[in-house]
C-alpha cells in the first residue's frame, strides 16, 4: 500500500522495492515448518550406553546377592573335579547342594529369612538363617531337612546309575548317605546336633541301642559313633521341655535310610570289584 503512495517515475522506488522484498524474504523463511530433529541419531550412542549400563547393573546387582553361592559352587566343584575327576564332582556338588537346599526350603516355609548355600572348597557347605526364640522343634525340623533332602539326592544318584549303569553314580550315592548319616551325629555343629534336643530320653535309648546294633551287624562305623555321641547326650541330661516324640521317629528314619543306603551302594560295589572288570 505504501508504493501505491509512490509516483511511478519516483527515484527511490526501486530501493524501496528491494527492501520490501528482503523483508518477504526473511518474513517466509521465519515462519516455514522447520524439520523435526532427530533425537534418537544425536542420543542414539549415549541411549546405547544407558541400556548397557542398565544391563550392566543388573549383573552386578545379580552377582552381589548371589555371587558369593554361585563363585563358592564353583571352587567347591573345581576341588573335587581335580581330585575325583568331573562326573563325581558333578555328583557331588549337586547333592551337597540339595542337602543345604533341604535347610533352606524349610527354614523359608516356617516364615524365617535364610541366605543362598554357601560352599567350603574341600569341606562341605552350611545355610546362614536368622530366627530368635525359634521352639526346639522347629529347629529340629531345619537341621533333619538336610539329612532328607540329602538321602533323596543319594536315591536319585542311583537311579542314575540303574540308568546308566555308570559306576561313578553308585559311588556318588553312597557317599550321599555316608555323608548325611555322619551329619546326624547329635553333637556340635552336626545337624543331628540340634535335632537331638527336641529328644526326649527314652527316644534317646533307642537310637543309642539301633545304632549300636547297626554298628555290630554292618560294620560301618558311623553308627557307632552316633550311638558314642547318643549315651553322651543321655548323659549330658540336655533334652529340651519341648521334647516331641514325632522328632525321634524322624530322626531314626534318617539313620536308616541313609545308613542302608550308603551299606546297600557299598555293598554292590564289593560285589562288582569281585564279579566285574572295572
Amino acid at each position: 500500500m505504501l508504493l501505491q503512495l509512490l509516483p511511478a517515475d519516483s527515484s527511490s522506488r526501486p530501493s524501496i522495492e528491494r527492501e520490501i522484498a528482503k523483508l518477504d524474504a526473511r518474513l517466509q523463511v521465519s515462519l516455514a515448518p522447520k524439520p523435526k530433529t532427530d533425537w534418537r541419531k544425536r542420543w542414539g550412542p549415549l541411549g546405547v550406553l544407558l541400556l548397557a549400563l542398565t544391563k550392566f547393573k543388573t549383573i552386578l546387582f545379580v552377582l552381589l546377592t548371589k555371587g558369593k553361592f554361585l563363585f563358592s559352587m564353583l571352587a567347591f566343584l573345581s576341588v573335587y573335579w581335580a581330585l575325583f575327576g568331573w562326573w563325581f564332582a558333578v555328583g557331588l556338588s549337586a547333592c551337597v547342594l540339595l542337602h543345604e537346599m533341604g535347610h533352606y526350603v524349610v527354614v523359608r516355609m516356617f516364615g524365617l529369612k535364610a541366605d543362598l548355600p554357601m560352599f567350603l572348597p574341600g569341606l562341605g557347605a552350611y545355610v546362614k538363617w536368622q530366627g530368635t526364640n525359634v521352639e526346639p522343634g522347629v529347629r529340629a525340623e531345619i537341621s533333619l531337612a538336610g539329612p532328607l533332602f540329602g538321602f533323596l539326592s543319594g536315591v536319585l544318584a542311583y537311579g542314575v546309575y540303574q540308568t546308566t549303569h555308570q559306576q561313578v553314580w553308585l559311588a556318588v550315592a553312597q557317599f550321599a548317605g555316608w555323608m548325611n548319616l555322619l551329619n546326624l551325629t547329635p553333637i556340635g555343629m552336626f545337624d543331628g546336633g540340634r535335632a537331638m534336643d527336641a529328644i526326649d530320653k527314652q527316644q534317646r535309648f533307642a537310637i543309642l541301642l539301633l545304632c549300636a546294633a547297626l554298628a555290630f551287624v554292618l560294620h560301618e562305623f558311623v553308627f557307632g559313633i552316633i550311638a558314642i555321641a547318643t549315651g553322651y547326650r543321655l548323659w549330658k541330661r540336655d533334652a529340651s521341655e519341648g521334647a516331641s516324640e514325632k522328632i525321634g521317629y524322624y530322626f531314626i528314619a534318617l539313620v536308616l535310610a541313609n545308613g542302608l543306603l550308603s551299606w546297600y551302594c557299598l555293598s554292590q560295589a564289593h560285589f562288582l570289584r569281585q564279579h566285574v572288570a572295572f
